[in-house]
């Protein structure tokens, strides 16, 4: 890993002091293993993004070329897409059990494409998203993995 220490080669640690420098290899490890982790989950995300643009519902081809990567969060990475449906939509649901649909709600604007294409009720392409992490969860992890092994 960059920046390792060689605690072998040190100078000798007093009992009184021995803490203080278990606690800063302890957060040299932490901080290291930390930047190895988020790289990891950056190279399963762009895998996914990889495996999906090809399986994605073209058009206009503008959904397959509007996936992003997000990493607010860290060990996290989240695929989404920026590509937005056109018009106003409504959500729709069940009438009390009848076998009619009802809008309910006031109309939305800007709705992301993935989401109604991956669960609008009529849409050909429902479920997709989920189908393509599903199918391609092994080869995300092996890519996982393989950051791990050659950073580690």
């Amino acid at each position: 890993m960059a920046n390792e220490r060689n605690y072998a080669s040190e100078k000798k640690v007093t009992l009184d002091d021995f803490s203080d420098e278990l606690v800063s290899i302890f957060n040299d490890f932490a901080r290291q293993s930390f930047e190895v982790r988020q790289k990891a989950v950056q190279k399963g995300a762009e895998k996914f993004v990889d495996i999906l643009k090809p399986q994605t519902p073209r058009k206009t081809g503008k959904l397959a070329e509007s996936w992003v990567i997000k990493d607010e969060i860290p060990d996290r990475r989240y695929v989404g897409n920026t590509a937005t449906a056109r018009g106003s939509l409504h959500r729709k649901e069940n009438d009390s059990g009848m076998k009619r649909v009802k809008t309910v709600g006031e109309a939305r604007t800007n709705v992301p494409l993935v989401n109604v294409l991956e669960y609008g009720a009529k849409s050909p392409h429902k479920g997709f998203f989920t189908g393509a992490f599903d199918g391609a969860e092994s080869e995300i992890f092996d890519a996982i993995k393989s950051e791990f092994e050659k950073e580690g």
